[in-house]
């Protein structure tokens, strides 16, 4: 698979109609990835669920890995669009700013467990595009590591170290949204948390690991028994 194609490739001549007929496309294939998956998807699967002509997939896109580099670039871009997630969190309210971060995931893991797989799947098969989506995932992490001094300013531990400690700590829930989204694993299903109350709890997670200590109890709407895992 090549890299997702940036959306300056675009033509800026395309008219309003074409525009409507690419993104009924680019929906369709949503919706066929998170039935069947990229390896069973077809290009006349993706036109018989725009409900389009098979020809004028041709008129708009080279071919299925064009459409499935935009459709996972679009995605990309909303992970790492920070002003917009962040946009209601107020300055030094961390929690909050984790669980907008966490938000996006879980909608997105819930919503389109097909997205999230194929890039898993992309990012085992296609070194090209196994780059792009660890240049995402760690631009996001650098946000922290740059503004740690600032936050922890008596820490002793130099960036190195805080990379090492933000990598290890940025795992939290990747896995489990994995396997509760995508896999639906039974046991952690049997859990039924709402899209909130997974993005809450995530959240309250990875702040107890770098904060060690709770969340403001104020801040917590559905994670409250977090804060009841001390010990003596």
């Amino acid at each position: 698979m090549s890299p997702a194609s940036p959306a300056s490739e675009k033509s800026p001549r395309r008219s309003a109609r074409g525009e409507a007929a690419r993104r009924r496309l680019m929906d369709a294939a949503i919706r066929v990835l998170d039935r069947v998956g990229v390896h069973q998807m077809r290009i006349k699967d993706v036109t018989a669920e725009a409900g389009v002509a098979a020809g004028l997939f041709y008129h708009y896109f080279k071919d299925l890995r064009q459409l499935v580099d935009e459709v996972l670039e679009e995605h990309i871009a909303e992970f790492e669009a920070v002003d917009v997630i962040e946009k209601d969190v107020g300055k030094g309210d961390w929690f909050n700013r984790l669980r907008a971060h966490y938000e996006i995931c879980v909608r997105v893991h819930a919503e389109h467990p097909g997205i999230m797989r194929c890039i898993a799947q992309f990012s085992a098969d296609d070194p090209a595009f196994r780059e792009r989506w660890k240049r995402s995932f760690n631009r996001r992490l650098d946000l922290l590591v740059e503004v740690f001094p600032f936050v922890f300013p008596d820490c002793p531990l130099n960036k190195a170290q805080v990379e090492l400690l933000v990598h290890g700590l940025s795992g939290v829930g990747k896995d489990l949204m994995t396997e509760y989204y995508i896999d639906r694993d039974p046991a952690l299903r049997a859990v039924a948390l709402s899209q909130e109350a997974m993005a809450e709890w995530l959240a309250a997670l990875l702040y107890r690991g770098l904060f060690a200590c709770n969340p403001p109890q104020s801040q917590l709407r559905h994670a409250l028994p977090i804060l009841t895992i001390t010990r003596k």
